[in-house]
């Protein structure tokens, strides 16, 4: 176990006492990318911009993973990771940054992840935030950023940041992934097409393929996060090569275009400035998780849990544990998963039905 609290002052630290740990200390704080500022696009100066940048990455599964990883490693000053989830064996294939240790600990990934990416590089700022990105908190998470990069795997959560991110006229990269396809595109506000431009609604729940369905191959994720990460970059030291359009690969294929993308003056959220994702208010809802026998259920105001307490009322009913991050309980053969803001992930069944049910009878409203 990793302890009762999310470890940011340990994350950030700076101290070392092998041989190799002084030299860190001793060394100029850009020496240690001299390889990558000898390249004509970034140069000291970009290098500086990107020191001095602030990114929040939303999502850290496949495409989060090797988005941050590059990020981090490239040195940008700070880097906020939001994700909702714990690392699950199934997904071991295409996220990289965890491994069957993190299964067993069942840590939050964003604790995780934060944790692996601070001994990569000292001198970026590692922020995680265990929590489901939402209306109700995003003007918080995101505040003083610079750029917003995607690692969802979820288009509600894309709309909302598109609107916030139309609004505050900040940056922002999607992407995404399936099978052995994926697509990126950059949003600058006020330069180029919003994802409301290309898809004004969202689909219909159930009408776009899934990796359950589907299934990924991880080279995919690999591809996509490092064309995120490459405009990432191009973005934060202000370089005239940032690519617009809409980019789409096909690895298995072996397929890669763009299609050039322009603003619709006629767009709900660039043209019009009508904000409804960030400006909806929340509500309960459900939603399968896809590749897992799993549902997630999300109240619709976030609330602050006691899980010891909780843990004390459900002992006599079932095997709970309690890791100082999140409540694991053994019930009527499901298996709940609690976070302390009111999330729960049952898994045992796709039944959303099933599962709100178990999630009201042992949480309540």
């Amino acid at each position: 176990m990793r302890g009762q609290e999310c470890p940011v002052d340990k994350i950030d630290s700076r101290g070392a006492d092998t041989l190799g740990g002084q030299q860190i200390e001793k060394m100029d704080e850009l020496d240690r990318y001299i390889r990558q500022m000898t390249f004509h696009g970034l140069g000291k100066e970009g290098q500086r911009k990107l020191l001095s940048s602030k990114v929040l990455l939303v999502g850290c599964g496949a495409l989060g993973s090797a988005a941050a990883v590059s990020m981090v490693r490239s040195g940008i000053g700070h880097l906020t990771i939001v994700d909702r989830d714990i690392p699950e064996l199934v997904n071991l294939h295409r996220q990289f940054l965890y491994d069957e240790e993190d299964i067993k600990a069942m840590i939050p990934k964003a604790i995780v992840a934060a944790e692996k990416l601070a001994k990569m590089n000292s001198q970026v700022k590692i922020e995680p935030k265990v929590a489901e990105l939402r209306a109700e908190n995003i003007e918080k998470i995101a505040q003083g950023v610079h750029l917003v990069i995607d690692g969802t795997d979820n288009l509600a959560t894309r709309y909302l940041i598109n609107d916030f991110c139309v609004k505050n006229s900040i940056p922002w990269i999607y992407g995404g992934v399936i099978g052995a396809s994926g697509m990126m595109m950059v949003v600058e506000p006020g330069k180029t097409a919003c994802l409301r431009c290309l898809f004004p609604e969202p689909p219909a729940p159930g009408s776009l393929p899934s990796c359950e369905t589907e299934g990924v191959l991880n080279p995919a994720p690999l591809l996509i996060g490092a064309l995120e990460s490459i405009e990432a970059i191009k973005i934060l030291i202000g370089s005239d090569k940032v690519k617009t359009g809409l980019t789409n690969i096909d690895l298995w294929e072996h397929t890669f275009s763009t299609v050039e993308t322009k603003r619709n003056p006629h767009c709900p959220t660039c043209g019009k400035k009508n904000f409804e994702f960030l400006n909806r208010k929340k509500t309960d809802f459900s939603t399968s998780l896809c590749g897992r026998n799993a549902v997630q259920i999300s109240p619709a105001q976030v609330i602050d849990l006691d899980l010891q307490a909780l843990k004390q009322r459900l002992e006599k009913l079932g095997k709970i544990s309690f890791n100082g991050y999140l409540l694991e309980a053994d019930l009527e053969g499901f298996k709940l998963i609690i976070f302390p803001d009111g999330r729960a992930i049952i898994q045992g069944t796709t039944d959303e039905t099933k599962a709100r049910s178990l999630y009201n009878r042992y949480l309540g409203r």
